[in-house]
C-alpha cells in the first residue's frame, strides 16, 4: 500500500511539473513531513555538493592568482566576477539534474543558496560599478556618520542626511532587493523547489522593508515593531495561501508553505513580543538599538517588570502555540522556544532558587511542555478544530485532525 502510494506521488510529480513531493508521507495525517529530505541519498548527495563547491571555490582562487592581475584593480574585479559567474552556472547547471530531473530537495536547498549567491554577487558588483561610479564616495560616506552619530534622530534630521544623498546611491539597497528576488524568482520557476518560494517571500519582505527606510527613515525606526509585525505577517499570510491549495500537505505548495512559515515566525514572533511589552512605537533615541528587541525586554528594569514581561511574553507564545495547533504547523512553535525559554527563567528567578536550579527548573518545564505537545499533538488539534467545519474553504486553512486510529 505504501509502495504503490509513493509510485502514485512520483507519477504525480513527474507530470505536474514538480507538483508533488517525493518525500515518504507519514502515518498520521496531523505528522508534516520534511520539506527538505526525502531519503538518506539526499544527505549523501549534498555532502557530495558541498565538497565539490568548496573546491571549485579553491579552484577559483587558485585560477585568479595564475592570472596575475593585480589586486584592486578593476581588471582583478572582472576575473573575479567571471570566476563567481562559473560558479553560479556550475550550480544551475547541477540544479538541472540534481533539482530538475532528480527532483533531490536537501541538495537543492544548498545549490539554490549557491547560485542565489555567486550570481547576485555578479550582478551586484555590475549594479555597484554603475551606481558608486557617478557618486562621491567621500560624501556618502559622511552622510552615514551623521545618521550614525544622531543623539536624537527626528524625521527632519534623518530626512536632510538622506537628502544629501544622489537617489541612485539611496535607491541602492532597492536595487540589489529586486537583483535578490529575480535571481530567487528565476531559479523557482526554473525548479519549482518549495524552498526557493520560501526564500522569495523573506527576499521580497526584506525588499519592502529597505524601501520603507529609503522613503522614511525615520517611521522604520520608530514603528519597527509594526513594520517587523507587517512583515511577518505578509509571509504568515502567504504560507496559509500555499497550505490552502494542499490542505493534505502532498504537493510542493505545502513544501514552500512550510518554509513561508519557517522565515515568518522568528519576525512575527519578535515583533508581536515586543509590542505586547512596549507598545508599537519604538523608543527613537539611541538610533539603531529598537531593532529586533524582543529578549531585551524580558531583563530589562527591577524584577517586578521583568516578571511582567516574560508573563506577557509567555502569553504571546501561547497564543502562537494554539495558531500552529489549529493550521497544524509547528513552525511558530519551534520559533518561540528560546523566549519561552527566558521567559520561564526569568519568573523561576523570581523565586529565589539559584542559577543551576533556575537552568534545570526551565529545560524541566520548556522540554515537558514540548513532549507533551507533541505525543498529544493529534487529540489536542482534535479538540481545538472541532467548532470548525470539516469541508470548504475553512477546512484548508484549518485542516481537520486526523482520526482516532491516527492519534
Amino acid at each position: 500500500m505504501i509502495e504503490s502510494t509513493h509510485a502514485r506521488q512520483a507519477g504525480g510529480f513527474a507530470a505536474d511539473a514538480g507538483a508533488a513531493m517525493p518525500a515518504a508521507r507519514p502515518v498520521r495525517r496531523d505528522d508534516e513531513y520534511l520539506p527538505f529530505l526525502s531519503s538518506f541519498h539526499d544527505i549523501f548527495t549534498t555532502i557530495g555538493v558541498i565538497i565539490l563547491f568548496v573546491g571549485l571555490a579553491v579552484a577559483s582562487g587558485q585560477i585568479a592568482q595564475a592570472i596575475g592581475a593585480d589586486p584592486e584593480t578593476l581588471a582583478s574585479e572582472f576575473v573575479d566576477v567571471a570566476l563567481t559567474c562559473v560558479v553560479a552556472l556550475a550550480a544551475f547547471a547541477l540544479s538541472a539534474v540534481l533539482v530538475g530531473r532528480q527532483r533531490r530537495i536537501l541538495p537543492g536547498i544548498i545549490l539554490c543558496l549557491i547560485f542565489v549567491g555567486s550570481a547576485g554577487a555578479a550582478l551586484i558588483w555590475a549594479y555597484a560599478r554603475l551606481t558608486f561610479g557617478f557618486a562621491d564616495m567621500n560624501m556618502i560616506g559622511a552622510v552615514f556618520e551623521r545618521l550614525t552619530e544622531l543623539d536624537e534622530p527626528t524625521r527632519a534630521t534623518m530626512g536632510a542626511a538622506m537628502n544629501d544623498l544622489p537617489l541612485a546611491v539611496r535607491a541602492f539597497p532597492v536595487g540589489v532587493g529586486v537583483i535578490v528576488c529575480a535571481l530567487v524568482w528565476f531559479y523557482y520557476i526554473s525548479f519549482r523547489l518549495p524552498f526557493a518560494m520560501g526564500l522569495l517571500g523573506l527576499a521580497a519582505v526584506t525588499t519592502a522593508t529597505v524601501l520603507v527606510a529609503m522613503i522614511d527613515p525615520y517611521s522604520l525606526l520608530v514603528w519597527n515593531p509594526l513594520v517587523s509585525l507587517a512583515g511577518g505577517l505578509a509571509l504568515f499570510a502567504a504560507g496559509i495561501v500555499f497550505d490552502a491549495r494542499d490542505p493534505l500537505r502532498q504537493t510542493r505548495f505545502s513544501g514552500a508553505g512550510f518554509w513561508l512559515h519557517v522565515f515568518a515566525a522568528p519576525a512575527l514572533l519578535g515583533a508581536a513580543v515586543t509590542i505586547a511589552n512596549t507598545g508599537l512605537r519604538a523608543d527613537a533615541d539611541g538610533f539603531g538599538e529598537n531593532a529586533f528587541l524582543g529578549l531585551a525586554h524580558l531583563l530589562a528594569g527591577d524584577s517586578a517588570a521583568a516578571a511582567r514581561n516574560a508573563a506577557v511574553t509567555l502569553a504571546v507564545i501561547g497564543v502562537f502555540a494554539i495558531i500552529s495547533l489549529l493550521i497544524n504547523r509547528r513552525a511558530l512553535i519551534v520559533a518561540g522556544l528560546v523566549t519561552a525559554g527566558v521567559a520561564i527563567a526569568v519568573l523561576v528567578s523570581q523565586s529565589g532558587f539559584g542559577q543551576a536550579a533556575v537552568i534545570a527548573v526551565t529545560l524541566l518545564a520548556l522540554g515537558g511542555v514540548v513532549v507533551l505537545l507533541g505525543a498529544a499533538w493529534t487529540p489536542v488539534r482534535r479538540i481545538l478544530t472541532a467548532p470548525f467545519p470539516k469541508t470548504g474553504f475553512m477546512a484548508r486553512i484549518i485542516p481537520p485532525a486526523g482520526d482516532k486510529s491516527e492519534g
